[in-house]
C-alpha cells in the first residue's frame, strides 16, 4: 500500500484475506482493508488501515476524509494518505432518543447513520460535518465542538453536498434547501420544489412495485444535478427483474437467491429560472461517484482509467444488508449515459461487508 498512490479515486473493499468478504466484528482481521485501483483495475491489501479501531464501521468519505464510527459509535475522521485521525464529538443522546448509547453501538452503527460529508478549511482541525441519521433522515452537523440538528419538519432527506460554503439538501420529493451553518445559528437561505421534466417513456419500464428509486443531489461545476437510480428489487441470474412471488414455488423447499441490482440511472439538470428539473441526456466529459461518500462529480480526464459520461455507484441500501446474509454490499459497478446499462467492475461474491465505499481525493 504505501507504495501505491491515493491520488485517484479508489473503492474500500474488505480485506482480500477474507475470501467471504464478510467481516467478522470478533477478528483482528477487521483492522486491514483493501482498496480497488479504478486506473488499473486491481485490488491492493491495506494492512492495519484501522489499527488501533477494531470493529470501526465507515459511514461515508468526503474530500478525501474517511468517517467511521468506532466500536463504541463515536465518529472519527481518517485522512488516508497522511494517516491523520481526528476524533469527533459523539452523537447526543438526544439524536438517539430512546435508545442508549450501548444499544446503538451493538445494533444500529451500521445503519443509523446513511450520509456522511465534510466542508474542510485551511486547517485540518477546523471542519464542519453534516449527516443524514436516524429512520426519519434527518440533518444534523457538528462545527468541530458540538453537534446540531437542522430543526426542520419537512420530510426525510436522501442526500447533502456542500458547496461555496452551503449545505445543500435534497428531500424524497425532489425539493432543494440551501443552508448557512458557518454561524452561531443555522439559517435556510432556499427552499425549491423543481417540477421535474420527467421522459415518461424512458422511465416506464422502472416504474412499480418491482423496483426502488435512490435519489442522489451532486454539485458539478455552477451546475445542481438530481440523480435517479432505479434498483430492481429481486433480480435472478439472468438479470431480469422478478415478483417477489416468483422467488418459491410449490416445488420449490428453499426460496430463489434474487438480490437486488441497479438497473439504470437518469440525470436532471436544475433550472433555478423555470423551477425545473431538466433531463440531461449527457454528462459529456463528466463522472459522477455515488453512494454513501459524497456525490461527487470530475471530469474523465483528471480520473485516469474511467469512463466518461459515467456513473461510478455502489450499494447503499444499509437496512436491506442485514436482512439477508446471502447479499447485501454487492450492488456496484458503472452506468454509461450513452450505453444505458451498467457494467461490472470487478467479479466478487453477493454478499460484501463492510460494503464498497468510493474515497474520492481533492483534485
Amino acid at each position: 500500500m504505501a507504495s501505491l498512490s491515493l491520488s485517484v479515486p479508489y473503492a474500500i473493499l474488505p480485506s482480500i484475506q477474507q475470501t467471504q468478504l464478510i467481516d467478522d466484528d470478533d477478528d483482528p482481521m477487521t483492522v486491514d482493508r483493501s482498496i480497488f485501483n479504478l486506473a488499473e483495475k486491481k485490488r491492493y491489501e491495506w494492512k492495519n488501515m484501522l489499527k488501533d479501531h477494531v470493529g470501526a464501521w465507515c459511514i461515508g468519505s468526503s474530500h478525501g476524509w474517511i468517517v467511521f464510527l468506532d466500536q463504541n459509535g463515536v465518529p472519527l475522521l481518517l485522512n488516508p494518505s497522511s494517516s491523520t485521525i481526528i476524533n469527533l464529538p459523539p452523537l447526543p443522546l438526544s439524536f438517539l432518543h430512546p435508545l442508549t448509547y450501548s444499544y446503538f453501538a451493538e445494533h444500529l452503527m451500521k445503519t443509523f447513520i446513511v450520509k456522511a460529508i465534510l466542508m474542510c478549511y485551511s486547517s485540518p482541525s477546523r471542519y464542519i460535518i453534516a449527516i443524514i441519521y436516524g429512520s426519519n433522515c434527518k440533518i444534523a452537523y457538528c462545527n468541530s465542538t458540538t453537534w446540531v440538528e437542522l430543526s426542520n419538519d419537512r420530510q426525510s432527506y436522501c442526500d447533502i453536498v456542500f458547496s461555496n460554503n452551503h449545505l445543500y439538501a435534497l428531500t424524497q420529493d425532489g425539493s432543494i434547501e440551501v443552508w448557512n451553518i458557518s454561524g452561531p445559528i443555522p439559517t435556510r437561505l432556499i427552499f425549491l420544489t423543481p417540477i421535474m421534466e420527467v421522459n415518461y417513456e424512458e422511465e416506464k419500464p422502472y416504474f412499480g412495485d418491482n423496483f426502488s428509486i435512490n435519489l442522489y443531489l451532486v454539485v458539478s461545476g455552477e451546475d445542481i444535478l438530481l440523480v435517479k437510480r432505479f434498483i430492481g428489487n429481486f433480480v435472478n441470474d439472468d438479470g431480469l427483474v422478478v415478483e417477489e412471488g416468483d422467488l418459491l414455488s410449490s416445488e420449490d423447499t428453499q426460496p430463489l437467491i434474487c438480490p437486488y441490482k441497479t438497473k439504470y440511472f437518469t440525470v436532471y439538470k436544475l433550472d433555478i429560472e423555470d423551477k425545473k428539473w431538466k433531463k440531461m441526456k449527457s454528462l459529456h466529459d463528466k463522472i459522477l461517484f455515488l453512494d454513501a461518500n459524497e456525490s461527487v462529480s470530475m471530469d474523465a480526464k483528471t480520473c485516469l482509467g474511467c469512463e466518461a459520461n459515467s456513473i461510478y455507484f455502489t450499494d447503499d441500501r444499509w437496512e436491506e444488508m442485514n436482512l439477508d446474509y446471502m447479499y447485501g454490499g454487492h450492488d456496484w459497478g458503472v452506468f454509461n449515459l450513452q450505453e444505458k446499462y451498467v457494467k461490472s467492475l470487478v467479479q466478487c461474491a453477493d454478499r460484501i461487508d463492510p460494503p464498497p465505499i468510493w474515497v474520492v481525493p481533492v483534485p
